[in-house]
């Protein structure tokens, strides 16, 4: 049987066979990224950091994202953290804003919210005296937590299971290193945590670990500074049924800015428009963050959002 190639034979093949020849590629790569897909780690709510920006707000500009950069370059995060996300609702468009919450909060996307209290003129009644100004029903706080408010941290709870998480390896200052490690090998062998099977990995893994916790425990610390010397607030909120039933109540949102004389560069993270005289300009005088609460976040990851907060607040302090 004559089974030589031939440029004759190639040519009526490619000519005959061409289709099946690029269906049969396609095929191959589609199995090949389908098992890549299949087979990869997928990240955890707790392995994305993600900041959501309110739809009544300015857009997230370049020094926002140059300061989100500068918080994973820079060792603000614990090794937990390997991606960082956003959500500008701003950008997405107030049309859309709804959709997207819903649809980024159902898969458990979200840490931490920047908002702004003053009053949401969605909510604005019309004073029947004459020449009375409108009352507001809502702040955009109070508005965003009535429609999301079983996704929204209590800020004291928040803050009191961080003490309490903290006191299982504290006595006083003092870290127990070893209760650190042996609850971190625990939790490695529950989760099968692939990053942490080689010798050399797990020993990695602990030393970051202790880090982790040694940030929580300076964070804590740091952002209590700032609610005590009143540069910070807590701002307290409650929704409640048609009928009356209180649902939630408490301080759901923090102030970072009640006093803009001593935040004056928190517009380069979060602002809104006003306007003034002079035109519009931008503002960020009692802009909130809101912290995002998921049961799916595991194990004391939540506490990154309070590191992220408070390089926020380092940031947009007034210098001198």
């Amino acid at each position: 049987m004559d089974a030589k190639i031939t440029k004759l034979r190639l040519q009526r093949l490619l000519s005959y066979d061409w289709i099946k020849i690029i269906a049969s590629c396609i095929a191959v790569i589609l199995v090949w990224s389908l098992i890549f897909t299949m087979t990869a780690t997928a990240i955890t709510p707790s392995q994305q950091f993600s900041v959501f920006n309110y739809q009544h707000n300015g857009i997230f500009s370049d020094s926002f994202y140059a300061h989100f950069r500068k918080t994973f370059t820079g060792d603000v995060f614990s090794y937990e953290v390997i991606e960082l996300s956003k959500n500008d609702l701003a950008e997405t468009g107030i049309e859309n804003a709804t959709r997207v919450t819903e649809a980024r909060l159902s898969i458990s996307e979200g840490d931490v919210i920047f908002i702004p209290h003053i009053d949401d003129p969605d909510t604005k009644i019309e004073s029947e005296q004459e020449n009375e100004p409108p009352t507001y029903q809502y702040k955009h706080t109070q508005t965003f937590f009535n429609n999301w408010y079983s996704y929204i941290a209590n800020v004291d709870e928040y803050l009191q299971n961080l003490q309490t998480f903290l006191a299982r390896y504290y006595e006083g200052d003092t870290l127990n290193e070893q209760k650190v490690i042996e609850d971190f090998d625990a939790r490695c062998k529950r989760n099968k945590d692939k990053r942490f099977r080689k010798a050399k990995d797990i020993e990695s893994g602990r030393g970051a670990e202790l880090e982790r916790i040694e940030k929580y425990h300076t964070a804590y610390k740091e952002f209590q500074g700032y609610l005590d010397s009143g540069l910070i607030e807590l701002v307290p909120m409650e929704v409640k049924t048609k009928e009356g039933k209180v649902l939630r109540s408490g301080n759901f949102a923090v102030n970072l800015c009640p006093d803009k004389t001593r935040m004056e560069n928190l517009t380069d993270i979060a602002y809104y428009e006003i306007t003034t005289e002079e035109g519009k300009k931008q503002s960020a005088e009692n802009m909130c963050v809101m912290f995002f609460d998921f049961e799916d976040v595991e194990d004391s990851f939540e506490y990154e959002s309070l590191l992220y907060v408070n390089a926020v607040i380092r940031h947009a302090q007034t210098q001198g």
